[in-house]
């Protein structure tokens, strides 16, 4: 399974990265992640590939399976990386346009705020994709985030009902 993972600086989608690699190697599965970013911390452009399943020794590829989007200015970059059967799952900000190629599914945050939209982006590829269990994916949450969440234990609730929503 090939994923690509786009966001800007300050969205999280390193974060949601790293969670996933991290539990599909947790679960003894293969995995390689590699993070592609510029020198901002915030704003910049942020890519991620990641391949899981399968032969993981390089994860670069020529086409996503599956592609998380949540920033627009992104696009031009990674717009040559979906293909009739990659799965965009678009998060709340993003506008979806019907001329480019992609099964489109739009992700909504509901009730929640933007600030948990990567996991609410992670919590919809598990739904599709059953690669690891949600359960294992907030374990690895609350391992990565344990201060944050120590200190803001809000900020636990909101992530971990954003998977799972």
């Amino acid at each position: 399974m090939k994923i690509l993972f786009v966001g800007e600086g300050g969205q999280g989608i390193q974060l949601a990265a790293e969670i996933l690699a991290h539990t599909v190697f947790r679960e003894g599965k293969e995995t390689s992640l590699i993070p592609n970013f510029g020198v901002e911390q915030r704003g910049g452009v942020s890519l991620a590939f990641m391949v899981a399943n399968e032969d993981a020794s390089y994860p670069k590829f020529d086409k996503a399976d599956y592609l998380i989007l949540l920033c627009d200015r992104g696009f031009a970059r990674i717009k040559h990386y979906i293909g009739k059967n990659t799965v965009v799952l678009a998060g709340p900000e993003i506008t979806i346009n019907p001329e480019i190629e992609g099964k489109w599914v739009k992700v909504e945050t509901g009730n929640l705020p933007l600030q948990v939209a990567n996991m609410r982006l992670l919590g919809e590829l598990l739904n599709l994709t059953h690669l690891v269990s949600k359960e294992q994916i907030k374990k690895t949450l609350e391992e990565k985030l344990e201060e944050k969440f120590s200190a803001d234990p809000n900020l636990k609730k909101l992530n971990f009902q954003a998977v799972e929503q």
